[in-house]
């Protein structure tokens, strides 16, 4: 059925990084492929207006033909309301996609029987996030979209592989991939590694103070890391003597 047939292709088991992470890093070498969507003539299709109408890249050809499917409503059987904005989706994929959407629809939620549900604590722009994702296995993220709070309504939602992307858009855009620091320019490593910290993504966390032991005379003189909770610039500074010790 069409539950197994979008699991087999969107399986988050799927290692992303060996799939997904050329494609992006190809992005990266390039211009940025970002078009304004022809929302005038195309006045029936789905909400997708993500940063002034840009269209992302979807993962593959059925990532493409399920987002088409999406912004052209094609016998959608529910309604997601967000902030009063109407999302029109199918089940199936949403609960294919989705532990957080299979629990709450195919389970003993009351919203498994309910054509329209409210969702709440997301905005309408994430939940666009969301669903482009669901659909077409996006391979970036909406420009001014906070990356920390998809990052963490994707871990709500169940969605692994937005995870990965996520966490890549940190090591990319707040990381520099972790390269040296340029000069004259604020280093907002110390911003990721407090967003790593607070969601529990220990491994990009470890990446982030790795970099700052490595750079912390640079770090130690910006203003993010005296706005740093107290316990990140505890952890930091005890990272720095730990490995003065140990080379001694």
């Amino acid at each position: 059925n069409l539950v197994s047939f979008s699991r087999l292709i969107y399986s988050s088991d799927i290692n992303l990084k060996e799939v997904e992470e050329p494609a992006m890093m190809k992005k990266i070498l390039g211009p940025k492929s970002i078009q304004e969507n022809e929302t005038a003539a195309l006045q029936n299709t789905q909400i997708t207006n993500i940063n002034c109408n840009s269209k992302l890249e979807t993962a593959s050809e059925l990532g493409e033909d399920l987002m088409m499917l999406y912004k052209k409503r094609c016998c959608p059987d529910i309604t997601i309301c967000v902030e009063g904005k109407e999302f029109q989706a199918h089940r199936a994929i949403l609960c294919a996609r989705s532990s957080y959407f299979a629990a709450m629809l195919s389970g003993s939620w009351a919203e498994s029987s309910q054509e329209r549900i409210t969702l709440q604590g997301i905005n309408h722009i994430e939940m666009s996030v969301i669903l482009h994702f669901i659909y077409g296995g996006i391979l970036d993220l909406p420009d001014k979209v906070d990356v920390g709070h998809i990052l963490g309504i994707a871990d709500m939602y169940g969605l692994d592989g937005l995870k990965e992307v996520a966490i890549y858009i940190l090591k990319r855009d707040y990381c520099n991939f972790f390269q040296k620091p340029i000069p004259g320019k604020q280093q907002p490593v110390l911003e990721c590694m407090a967003i790593a910290h607070s969601l529990g993504v220990e491994n990009l966390y470890a990446a982030c103070m790795k970099w700052v032991q490595k750079h912390f005379a640079k770090c130690l003189s910006e203003r993010s890391f005296a706005n740093l909770p107290a316990e990140l610039q505890n952890n930091c500074l005890v990272m720095l003597i730990q490995s003065l010790v140990s080379s001694i």
